[in-house]
């Protein structure tokens, strides 16, 4: 009777130890369950903070000083996603700041993203976390239309270019003021050779000037006067320099039109004028390689320094070249086929953001649908399909 007692005791102990034991299993801790998103309502904002600034065609301003290009648009549509898992409106307010300040008020947890045509680099990782890249592409260089002609094209836009002409014309001026001087002095004296009408008298004072000039002194007109005779004596010794001076001016113009049409490539670069805008990463692959540039805060005041031949390329990200070249300045400035330096386009948020692995969900998502290829060729062009 004991040994039936104490056998059913010790199986209500059992059955109670498992029963424990089962309800204990089945309470798996908070950090082993997977849960369904990486990030809860609560992580959400009310309100997500955009630094940004103007980068045609991946940030911009509309005619209603609205934001908009390819990478806000994509912003606003992770944003709508995103709104249906955090169950509330999320608001964005768009912040525009240059570059260095974009990168700083990230780091700072200033802003939730910076977003425009941001560069990956190892540098920038090191102070804040990127999103997955949603556009590939490098550096390109832009050069003058202008400078682009070769062979007979190249020097007759050197004889036609302002310096060219500036020199020609003080050549004239100089030889104006030598015809006048010496139809003064011979005009009396010399009436068969110097006309005494002005006009005719100054006419063949020019034709003196330049064959004296140019040695080669036909001896139709000599002046006979003394004061004539100084002024051709003094006219044979300033032609010297002044024929010297404009060949050199000749050779140089022409020589840098042939310097500036065979700019071909990056390895071109450290024998012209550079020019590029100051923080980039046009400016870091710049400096690296020991390039001069001249610095510019965006890369539309680049191209205009292009145009108005203060350097003889500009290097930046080819897509915003590209953009900026065919918007303001068509038939003036022409992109070199092909790019180097690959680059990415990616957000940046401040290290370890909540919004991170979601916002890289969504994206991945958008940027894999044949929608993104419409998004690219509205703002590139078929080609960009």
């Amino acid at each position: 009777m004991n040994d039936l007692r104490l056998n059913r005791n010790a199986l209500q102990l059992f059955v109670g130890f498992i029963a424990i034991s089962a309800a204990g299993w089945g309470q798996v801790p908070a950090a082993t369950q997977t849960p369904t998103d990486t990030t809860s309502r609560a992580d959400f904002p009310q309100k997500l903070v955009v630094a940004t600034r103007e980068v045609p065609p991946f940030a911009m301003l509309d005619d209603e000083d609205r934001w908009t290009g390819i990478s806000i648009d994509l912003v606003r549509a992770i944003k709508t996603d995103l709104e249906r898992d955090a169950g509330h409106e999320i608001a964005i307010e768009f912040r525009s700041m240059p570059l260095s300040d974009m990168l700083s008020a990230v780091e700072k947890g200033e802003a939730d993203l910076a977003a425009a045509a941001l560069t990956m680099n190892s540098e920038r990782e090191k102070r804040m976390d990127f999103t997955h890249s949603f556009h590939s592409s490098g550096l390109g260089i832009a050069v003058s239309a202008a400078n682009r002609g070769s062979g007979w094209t190249g020097i007759f836009d050197a004889i036609f270019s302002a310096t060219f002409l500036r020199i020609v014309a003080g050549l004239i001026l100089a030889m104006l003021v030598s015809a006048v001087a010496i139809y003064l002095f011979e005009r009396r004296q010399n009436r068969e050779q110097f006309d005494k009408g002005w006009v005719r008298g100054i006419s063949a004072g020019m034709w003196w000037a330049a064959v004296t000039l140019t040695t080669v002194g036909y001896g139709d007109k000599v002046p006979r006067t003394i004061g004539g005779r100084l002024i051709g004596l003094l006219w044979m010794f300033a032609g010297l320099f002044i024929i010297a001076g404009f060949t050199a001016a000749v050779t140089s113009a022409l020589t840098l039109t042939e310097l500036r049409s065979k700019i071909n490539g990056p390895a071109d670069l450290p024998r012209v004028e550079v020019a590029t805008v100051d923080g980039s990463t046009s400016a870091d692959y710049l400096r690296a390689r020991h390039i001069l540039y001249a610095k510019h805060t965006d890369v539309d005041s680049a191209l205009a320094s292009l145009v108005n031949n203060e350097c003889v390329a500009v290097v930046y990200d080819a897509p915003i070249l590209k953009y900026q070249a065919f918007q303001n300045y068509a038939g003036e400035s022409i992109v070199l086929p092909g790019t180097f330096e690959p680059q990415k386009y990616a957000f940046a948020m401040q290290s370890n953001s909540p919004l991170r692995e979601p916002f890289n969900q969504v994206l991945l998502r958008i940027t894999s649908s044949p929608r993104w290829s419409d998004v690219l060729a509205n703002y590139f062009g078929e080609e960009q399909r």
